[in-house]
C-alpha cells in the first residue's frame, strides 16, 4: 500500500513571505511618500486652523508632554465655519467625561475659547474634541509648537537654571570707557521644555546688544551680551526665564559699571542675602553690602524695587545712609506681598557724581494679601516687567515657505495690555493688520500670523512691541532661516528636470507590483509541480519481501557449489573484500552489484574477441546472460562463474 504526500518544503515559506511582501508593498510605499514610519507624528503635528483642520487644539503657555502633575495649565481651542456656522464645543477625556463644553446661541463664524486643565495622574492623556454646526460635527486635532507626541502627565516638572555667572563677563564687569564688554549667558530645563526669557536694561541706554545663539528650543538657551560705550555709569541688566509655570521663574541681575579715565564707578556687592530668600510679611528684613572706590563714597541708598526697568515705582526704604553704614534692617509690613529685590546706590563725591549700584537676589514677601486673592492658573507667570515668550518658528532652518508666527504676550503684574500699542514686523514690514490675536485675558493675548504667499528662502527677522497700562514697554527680536535650495525638495532632478518624488514613488511602486505579479505565479506553480513529483513510498503498513536472506544464499551455495565462490569474500577481487550485511535482509552491497555488471560485460567482450579469430560457437555467453531488470544479480554471477569454469576445463 502506498501513500503518497506532499512534504513541507522551504519554498513553500518561501512563497508565503513574498506574498505577504506582496500585500505589505502599497503601505511601504505610502509611508516612504510620507517619510515617516511613525503614525503617532500623523495626530500631534502641529497644526493650523484651516479648511483641512478647522478645529485645532494647544497649549499656549507649557510644555503638554511634561504636565506636572496637579498643576492647573490652561488650554485654548480655536474653530473655524464649514458649513451654517458653530453651534457648540466640546472637550472629553478618555473616560468620555466633559473637560470643557459651551454652547452658542447664535451661530459662530470662528471660536477662540480657553479652559483650565489639571492633569491627576503620572501618565498618557487621551482628550479628543469637536465643534457642532447643527447635525454636522468636526473633530479637533492636537497642536503644539513644541514638537511632541500628544499630553503627558509627570510626577514632578523642574524649573529651568542658569548655568553661567555674570563673574564670567569679559574683561570684568568693571571696564573703562571705549572697552568692549561681553558676557555669554546659558541656562537648560531638566525636561527639555522650552526656556522663555525677558531681558532689561537701563532705560534709554541702548549700547548693550544681545544675540540670541540658543533660543530656548530644547530646554537649551544661550544669549550673548555685547557692546561698548563711552557714557560714564553703573549700567542695570536683568534677566528672567521660566518654562511656563509661574513657580518656575529665575532671575539673574548684575551690574556693568563703566569707569571714566580720571575716575572710576563706586563697586557695590551685596553680601547679604547671597541667594533668594522668602520672608513673612512684617518680619525684619537685614541687607548687608560692601563697596569700593578711588573717591569717597558720600552715602547709601537702599530700595525695593519689583520691576527694575521702571525706576520710578522703587519702594524707598532709606535713601541717606551714612557712607560708614554697611548694614541695615528694616520692618517689611510696608510692603506688600510679591517679588522684589534690594538695590543699594553709592553715588561718590565727584562733579558730577558716578552712582554704584549694588542689586540683591530676589526676595519673597509672603503675606495674607496672596492667600486671599483668587486663585491663579499655574501657567499664568506674572512678573514686574511685560514679556514676550512662546514665540515661533524658533528653528534655526526651515524648509515650509508658508510661515507662521506665534507668540504670547503678558502685560506686567497688575497691569493690563494696550491692545492699540502691539506692532509686528516681518523683515521691516510692518504686518500687524494681517497679525490675528486671541484675548485670553485683558493682560494675556496670542499672537498669531500666517502667510499667504511663500517667502524666499534666506534669513528673516521678526520683530513684536507692545506697551501695558504701566507704560512699560516690551520688546523682542528673533530671526529663523528658510533653506535657500533652490531645488525643490519634493522633486527628483533628472538630466535637470524635476520630476514629483510622488510621482516617482508611485511609478516604480507600480513596477514593482507588476513585476511581483508576473513572478510569484511562476514560482507558485514551480513549487507545487516539484512538490507533487517528490512522492514519498510509505511501506510501513507492508512487510518487506524476503530476498537474499542468510537462509537462501546457504540453500543455493548447497544446490550449486560453485568452484571458486565464497558469500563471505570473493576470492577473485582485489585485496578490497565486500562482505554482505545482514540486518533484516543479507544483500549484497552496491559496490559488488557494481562489480558484477562490470563482469558481465567484460565476459561479453571476451567472447565476442574470441569469436572473431575462431568460427566456433560461442555458447558461454548468451543472450540471457545480461541480466533482465528483475534478475537476481548474485545468481547471475554464480551462472557466469560456472560457465567460466567449464570453458576452462574444456580447454584443459
Amino acid at each position: 500500500m502506498k501513500n503518497s504526500y506532499a512534504p513541507k518544503s522551504a519554498k513553500k515559506n518561501f512563497l508565503i513571505m513574498s506574498l505577504f511582501l506582496v500585500l505589505c508593498l502599497p503601505l511601504i510605499v505610502w509611508q516612504v511618500v510620507n517619510e515617516d514610519f511613525d503614525w503617532r507624528d500623523l495626530a500631534f503635528q502641529e497644526v493650523e486652523v484651516s479648511e483641512e483642520n478647522p478645529c485645532v487644539i494647544s497649549f499656549p503657555n507649557v510644555n503638554p508632554y511634561t504636565l506636572e502633575v496637579g498643576s492647573t495649565v490652561r488650554m485654548q481651542i480655536e474653530g473655524i465655519s464649514q458649513a451654517s456656522g458653530i453651534t457648540s464645543v466640546a472637550i472629553l477625556n478618555r473616560s468620555g467625561e466633559t473637560v470643557f463644553s459651551k454652547e452658542y446661541d447664535n451661530s459662530q463664524e470662528e471660536i477662540v475659547e480657553s479652559f483650565e486643565f489639571t492633569p491627576t495622574q503620572e501618565r498618557v492623556y487621551d482628550l479628543s474634541g469637536s465643534i457642532s454646526e447643527g447635525e454636522y460635527d468636526t473633530a479637533c486635532v492636537i497642536s503644539s509648537p513644541y514638537d511632541v507626541k500628544g499630553i503627558r502627565a509627570v510626577a514632578n516638572n523642574s524649573a529651568p537654571e542658569f548655568t553661567s555667572s555674570p563673574l564670567d563677563s569679559k574683561p570684568s564687569q568693571d571696564i573703562d570707557t571705549g572697552v568692549g564688554y561681553e558676557y555669554i549667558l546659558t541656562a537648560t530645563d531638566p525636561e527639555n521644555d522650552f526656556i522663555n526669557y525677558t531681558f532689561s536694561f537701563t532705560p534709554n541706554n541702548q549700547w548693550l546688544k544681545y544675540n540670541v545663539i540658543e533660543n530656548g528650543n530644547n530646554g537649551k538657551l544661550k544669549i550673548q551680551f555685547k557692546g561698548s560705550t563711552s557714557e560714564p555709569a553703573s549700567y542695570l541688566a536683568n534677566v528672567f526665564i521660566h518654562d511656563g509655570y509661574s513657580k518656575h521663574l529665575r532671575s539673574q541681575s548684575w551690574i556693568v559699571s563703566v569707569n571714566p579715565a580720571e575716575n572710576d564707578v563706586p563697586k557695590v556687592t551685596i553680601i547679604s542675602p547671597w541667594e533668594a530668600i522668602s520672608i513673612e510679611q512684617g518680619k525684619p528684613l537685614t541687607i548687608k553690602w560692601g563697596a569700593t572706590d578711588r573717591n569717597a563714597i558720600t552715602n547709601y541708598e537702599l530700595y525695593m524695587a519689583q520691576s527694575l526697568q521702571d525706576e520710578d515705582s522703587w519702594k524707598t526704604i532709606d535713601d541717606d545712609i551714612p557712607y560708614n553704614v554697611e548694614e541695615y534692617t528694616f520692618n517689611t509690613s510696608e510692603l506688600s506681598a510679591g517679588l522684589y529685590k534690594a538695590v543699594i546706590k553709592a553715588p561718590d563725591n565727584q562733579d558730577p557724581p558716578l552712582v554704584g549700584r549694588g542689586i540683591s537676589p530676589q526676595i519673597e514677601i509672603i503675606g495674607e494679601e496672596v492667600e486671599e486673592e483668587e486663585e491663579k492658573p499655574d501657567d499664568q507667570v506674572e512678573i514686574p516687567e511685560p514679556q514676550i515668550i512662546n514665540v515661533s518658528p524658533t528653528e534655526e532652518d526651515i524648509k515650509n515657505r508658508l510661515i507662521t508666527i506665534r507668540a504670547s504676550l503678558l502685560a506686567s503684574e497688575n497691569a493690563e495690555i494696550n491692545v492699540d500699542s502691539i506692532k509686528i514686523k516681518l523683515d521691516g514690514e510692518d504686518i500687524t493688520p494681517q497679525a490675528k490675536f486671541n484675548k485670553i485675558s485683558e493682560s494675556e493675548f496670542t499672537l498669531i500670523y500666517q502667510t499667504e504667499e511663500e517667502y524666499e528662502g534666506g534669513l528673516h527677522k521678526v520683530e513684536i512691541t507692545f506697551e501695558d497700562t504701566e507704560e512699560l514697554q516690551a520688546e523682542k527680536s528673533w530671526t529663523f532661516n528658510i533653506t535657500a535650495d533652490q531645488r525643490d525638495p519634493d522633486k527628483f532632478y533628472i538630466f535637470g528636470y524635476g520630476i514629483s518624488k510622488l510621482v516617482v514613488y508611485v511609478i516604480a511602486g507600480g513596477l514593482l507590483l507588476l513585476i511581483l505579479s508576473l513572478i510569484v505565479p511562476l514560482i507558485l506553480v514551480r513549487v507545487w509541480r516539484e512538490d507533487e513529483e517528490t512522492v514519498e513510498e510509505d511501506n510501513t503498513l507492508i512487510p518487506p519481501e524476503p530476498r537474499g536472506t542468510v537462509e537462501n544464499i546457504v540453500n543455493t551455495e548447497q544446490e550449486q557449489k560453485p568452484a571458486g565462490v565464497s558469500f563471505a569474500k570473493l576470492e577473485d577481487e582485489e585485496p578490497e573484500s565486500y562482505y554482505f550485511e545482514q540486518k533484516e535482509d543479507l544483500v549484497v552491497k552496491e559496490k559488488a552489484g557494481g562489480d558484477i555488471k562490470k563482469k558481465i560485460i567484460e565476459a561479453k567482450e571476451k567472447k565476442d574477441k574470441e569469436s572473431s579469430v575462431e568460427t566456433v560457437p560461442d555458447t558461454t555467453t548468451k543472450e540471457n546472460d545480461i541480466p533482465e531488470p528483475d534478475e537476481d544479480l548474485l545468481l547471475l554471477y554464480q551462472k557466469i562463474n560456472k560457465s567460466e569454469e567449464d570453458k576452462d576445463e574444456s580447454e584443459e
